[in-house]
Order: structure tokens, then sequence, then C-alpha cells
């Protein structure tokens, strides 16, 4: 992750929001790439394979930087955020921050898709319960076959692998709860919750491919809404795709900002 700056708009719940994110890369296991006296560069060596600098790009030597992103795997994806006064005590509101962004991710890198963060307050009301459905029931994913069952899920709808190693040691997180929604007795979807104090992420929301337009995903995520709210938590926050955005935005998500994830431009082989 590079930072670049919007200006002086300062807002909690963007700070809450990049702090939830990336704290759940380094649960998945992100190692430190390499680092000087004033940020650190992590990565994940496996899946989800992101790459992120903590802290803004414009206090960091740009060679430094460079050097690192070199030395990534070409699977490597660097996210970029917008930085506010809210996200780094470092900002001093500066312009140059999207021009140095430019630099360091430019001949080599390319924005592969885009993400937009959102968040919905809670209802201080703890006793909120989801819509009924008898036709779905949620619960956790505690036994290996759950696990199993998680990942095939999550990798069939998103179409890359989900590396199952980082995704048990999960289970046993009391920061972290692996959903599992059957239809019909059938798994149809799945999602990933991680709490930090009172922001509760929500992550990997995905519904297999033969149960998808059945109004299974809106009927989900009430679900999740309610488990969140019966968690104690405050806040919820998430990185919506293009698609998943529409769902979101009809169950009361707000906009917060996008987030480009950029990957290598493959080396052209000459035939």
């Amino acid at each position: 992750m590079c930072y670049y700056s919007t200006g002086t708009q300062t807002m909690y719940i963007d700070k809450a929001n990049l702090m939830n994110l990336t704290g759940l890369w380094q649960k998945y296991g992100a190692q430190t790439l390499c680092s000087n006296l004033s940020a650190k560069v992590l990565f994940n060596p496996r899946w989800p394979f992101r790459c992120w600098i903590d802290q803004s790009i414009d206090n960091i030597e740009h060679q430094h930087i460079t050097s690192c992103l070199d030395a990534l795997p070409e699977f490597a994806t660097v996210p970029v955020w917008p930085i506010t006064e809210s996200t780094s005590d470092s900002v001093n509101g500066s312009l140059n921050s999207q021009a140095n962004q430019n630099k360091l991710l430019n001949d080599d890198w390319q924005c592969g898709f885009e993400q937009l963060a959102m968040y919905k307050k809670l209802p201080s009301n703890r006793l909120l319960s989801a819509q009924s459905n008898s036709q779905l029931e949620v619960s956790r994913a505690a036994s290996h076959e759950d696990i199993e069952m998680w990942v095939q899920i999550g990798s069939e709808a998103f179409a890359y692998q989900i590396d199952i190693n980082v995704i048990k040691p999960l289970v046993n997180d009391k920061d972290i709860q692996l959903l599992l929604a059957w239809h019909n007795g059938q798994p149809a979807a799945c999602a990933l919750l991680y709490k930090t104090n009172e922001v509760i992420g929500i992550h990997q929301v995905a519904v297999k491919h033969a149960f998808q337009g059945k109004g299974i995903a809106k009927n989900f995520m009430q679900h999740i809404i309610a488990t969140c709210s019966q968690w104690q938590g405050e806040y919820m926050v998430l990185q919506a795709s293009l698609a998943g955005q529409p769902l979101y935005e009809k169950l009361g998500f707000k906009a917060q900002f996008k987030i480009k994830n950029y990957q290598r431009i493959p080396a052209q082989t000459n035939s």
C-alpha cells in the first residue's frame, strides 16, 4: 500500500477502515519485506499477496521504496488509497503525494482493479436480528470440513485460490468469526468478520455461483449486520467491489474512498 493525499478532510472511520484491513493482512501472516527508520514495507508471501507501506510515501526515500517494490514477485498486489490527517500524524497536506505515488508506480505497474471503502454505523439496540428466512441458516466454521467448505466457496466465487493454511489458524482467534451460510441444507455462502475495538470489518463475502440471483447475498448480509450488532460493534467497514456496491448501498453503507490495487505489468516476451 502506498498513500496519496486528498487534502485536509479528516474522518475517524477512514482510519478505522484501513487499520482493520491492514490488521487482517497481518493476521494472514504478513512479513516485513524491508524497513528503514521511518517506515516498514510489509508483504503477504502467501495469499492474499498484498504489499503495503505503513507510512506516507512523502516521508520515505523513493529509492528505498522502489527497491522494495522491485523485489516483489509478479503476483503481488500493491493497494493505494487516499491519506488524510486522520490516517497519519505526519501528513502535511502536501499536494505532491499523488505525484509521488505516480512516480513510484508508473512504468512497471498498472491498476488491476478498484474497491470502494464503505462504512455503516450500527444501531445502539443490540437486539437487532436478521429477517427470518427458513431457507438460510448461518453458523460459524469450526471443524476442518467447515474450513474446507469456507475456502471452496470463497475460491469459486472470487476466481482465485484462497490458501487454507492461511485461514485455518483464524478459527481460534477471538477477534475473528468465519461464517458459513446454508440454503436448504446446502453450503451457499461465506464471510469473515474481524473486530478491531468497536469496528468490525466484513471481508470475503462470497456466494456460490449456483446460488447467486436468489437474494441470498442480501439475506446473508442481514445476518451479518445482526451478528455485528450483537458482537458489540459500533461501526462496520468493508471494501466493496463494483458488483457488490449497489447491495451495500441499499443496506445503508456509506462511501468513504477508493482503493486502487496495482499489479505488475507482465514482461513481454519476444517470439
